[in-house]
């Protein structure tokens, strides 16, 4: 884990804020911070990945903030704009809620029609009628069998 990895995993979730816990942790959200502030010392684990980092410690988070490039108009006008997509395999793990959904669609307009707030990416298989919609950019580990399907990620 490093804060690289870490912050690129939740940038294709179009997050806030991304968190390193205990060494190897790594969770996403856009709040943070209702339990306060932690002291240095109980925040001071180095990145198995990177150990130049610090990646907090026992359930205490090293929080860093996310920013994205062009303007707030931009990403507003352009948010419903889907383009093929390059296929990146993760090993994801959500607390209480999956990477993905599943769910039938006629055709691939339905499909990316169905992708909406907190849906970035969509994978459709014409054969089956399958419409995988993604929290993520990325395509969850438990999709490989997926790989027939056509790959589209939210511009």
């Amino acid at each position: 884990m490093t804060h690289e990895l870490c912050s690129s995993v939740c940038a294709l979730g179009g997050f806030q804020f991304a968190a390193l816990q205990a060494i190897y942790w790594c969770f996403c959200g856009n709040s943070y911070g209702s339990l306060g502030a932690a002291s240095d010392s109980e925040c001071n684990l180095a990145c198995s990945g990177n150990s130049g980092q610090n990646c907090g410690g026992d359930y205490r988070n090293r929080v860093l903030r996310l920013s994205y490039t062009g303007s707030s108009e931009d990403a507003c006008m352009n948010r419903n704009v889907f383009v093929p997509g390059n296929r990146t395999f993760v090993e994801l793990s959500v607390p209480d809620a999956p990477a993905f959904r599943t769910l039938q669609c006629a055709g691939l307009p339905e499909c990316l029609h169905r992708c909406r707030s907190g849906c970035q990416a969509v994978i459709f298989s014409q054969q089956q009628r399958l419409c995988h919609l993604l929290e993520f950019a990325a395509v969850p580990a438990a999709l490989s069998s997926a790989s027939s399907g056509d790959f589209f990620v939210r511009r």
